[in-house]
């Protein structure tokens, strides 16, 4: 078998892989971009499984919240446009996030992927020529424009482009991350604000009542808008997804099996809790936190959010 062969077979393999997994395609691509091994930990599993389902179907509306610095925005905002469209390129994806300037990072740096030698050496896509923004942009197949990404702030307005198809499969997906900023957390109006934008604008930019819709964030407040959702506030058949970063063994047991073994439990605190990410968030470093600032604590990493007012702080 001649070097060409070998190689040709390895992309073959590659291609198989990244399509068929989504924590495979992402470690594959980050490490093509930041030539860097991407870390993987045991809640990367479960997001990406989660991500797999949605693109299977077996899932539809759903929330991820997890504690900051996760790589939530790498693996699902950037990688779920990215892989989305080597899946099926008439995919559309309206991309969400509370700033412009965060959206069309991520929207710029999808396109970036879809426009490496490495992926056109997978999937041989063209961006469209006269779509080249980091807000709108959409891929060529047999000289035509197909799927895209529109990427905009969740304030922001959304013309003339609707999320998916009225198609049967995988046709794309409205991707929230981060609707609501940190400091319009503490302000009624600005919570109040964030969610009913969710329901005026993001309901509507569905082409079909099948089209997913995957919000990740941390958590900021109880009427945050992962609040606003588990109360019926967005209408669906919502499911949530919910990583701390103080774990136990209660919560390990509730995992999927195959990712129950990935979880490192070597220091613990008196009550048998461990960080979910030792490697990158060690465990006495979390309880200093949780020691410092209960609030942002008990929100931002526990995804238990206190009330307001509830002695700590108080919102307008």
């Amino acid at each position: 078998m001649n070097r060409s062969t070998e190689q040709a077979q390895e992309q073959a393999v590659i291609k198989a892989r990244c399509e068929a997994d989504h924590l495979f395609f992402t470690r594959y691509f980050f490490k093509q971009r930041q030539q860097l091994r991407f870390r993987v930990n045991w809640h990367h599993h479960v997001i990406a499984g989660v991500v797999d389902d949605v693109i299977a179907g077996r899932r539809k509306d759903v929330v991820i919240n997890v504690p900051p610095g996760s790589s939530k925005t790498e693996l699902v905002a950037i990688n779920v446009m990215a892989r989305g469209l080597a899946l099926n390129p008439y995919a559309r994806f309206l991309h969400i996030s509370y700033s412009d300037d965060l959206a069309l990072l991520n929207s710029e740096t999808a396109r970036e992927i879809v426009q490496s030698d490495e992926y056109r050496a997978l999937w041989p896509l063209e961006i469209a020529d006269d779509a080249k923004s980091k807000k709108r942009w959409n891929v060529v197949v047999d000289g035509k424009k197909a799927g895209g990404v529109y990427a905009v702030s969740l304030g922001g307005q959304v013309t003339g482009f609707r999320a998916g198809h009225m198609a049967p499969g995988w046709q794309g997906a409205i991707i929230i991350d981060d609707p609501l900023k940190v400091e319009d957390a503490y302000s009624k109006t600005g919570r109040s604000k964030a969610n009913r934008k969710l329901v005026s604008t993001v309901k509507s930019r569905k082409a079909s009542p099948d089209t997913p819709i995957i919000v990740i964030m941390q958590r900021l407040a109880q009427d945050d808008p992962t609040g606003f959702i588990q109360s019926g506030g967005f209408p669906g058949a919502w499911e949530c997804i919910e990583i701390p970063a103080l774990i136990d063994d209660a919560y390990v047991s509730r995992l999927p099996e195959h990712v129950q073994g990935q979880v490192v439990r070597d220091a613990q605190d008196q009550d048998g809790r461990y960080s979910y990410w030792p490697y990158k968030e060690p465990l006495a470093e979390l309880l200093a936190l949780e020691a410092t600032d209960r609030y942002v604590f008990s929100g931002q990493y526990q995804q238990r959010p206190s009330p307001l007012g509830g002695g700590i702080i108080k919102g307008d």
